[in-house]
């Protein structure tokens, strides 16, 4: 003998189990061993039973859509390209990517991001190394460096063995592609020691 369910279900949609509602069947999320392959709860009744917040809608057209960060709307050409979303084109526009990208930078998450992804450490640990090294490179003593009007700041780099991924404090650059062109050789920096004493003539 078939289950009867006690909520309505037919072609178009269902009743959802928990709040009653009856919805079409784009409400439902996926479920192989559901009826219809589709959730019994409807998507808002999952979300929020997960603690998540109601997913907002944005107007989209097809001369533009509105922002996911300012809610204005644009037209497309003020978003960038993205070919991995449906619309071709990213949620937030270029003004707001630009700002969060600024902001981001001025609160150190790039950095910090980065240095975890290339040495391991973060913000905090570049810092205190900075610090200890009284901010000057470990082989010349120079400072930091700006260029471009002084409107950029060439922070001292990490300088690690690339064997063993161990660092071994923070340099200049220049000094930092002395000891990379060098390719880490501690003959070849005696080498050129001695050949700038004039012993190699």
């Amino acid at each position: 003998m078939a289950h009867k369910s006690k909520w309505k279900i037919d072609e178009a949609g269902r009743e959802c189990s928990r709040c009653g509602v009856y919805k079409t069947w784009d409400h439902f999320g996926n479920n192989k061993h559901g009826t219809r392959e589709r959730q019994s709860w409807c998507r808002k009744c999952f979300r929020q039973h997960c603690g998540r917040t109601e997913k907002k809608e944005y107007l989209i057209t097809e001369k533009g859509r509105e922002c996911s960060i300012c809610g204005t709307f644009k037209p497309w050409s003020d978003f960038h390209r993205r070919r991995d979303i449906s619309t071709g084109r990213m949620s937030a526009c270029k003004v707001c990517i630009k700002r969060k990208s600024r902001n981001d930078k001025e609160q150190g998450r790039i950095r910090n991001a980065e240095l975890k992804r290339k040495y391991n450490i973060g913000l905090n640990e570049y810092l205190e190394m900075f610090n200890e090294q009284d901010g000057k490179c470990l082989i010349c003593g120079a400072n930091e460096s700006t260029v471009r009007g002084e409107s950029t700041t060439l922070s001292l780099s990490v300088d690690h063995n690339h064997d063993t991924g161990k660092i071994r404090g923070l340099l200049c650059q220049k000094c930092n592609s002395l000891i990379g062109m060098a390719k880490d050789d501690v003959g070849i920096l005696a080498r050129a020691i001695r050949y700038l004493e004039g012993e190699l003539a």
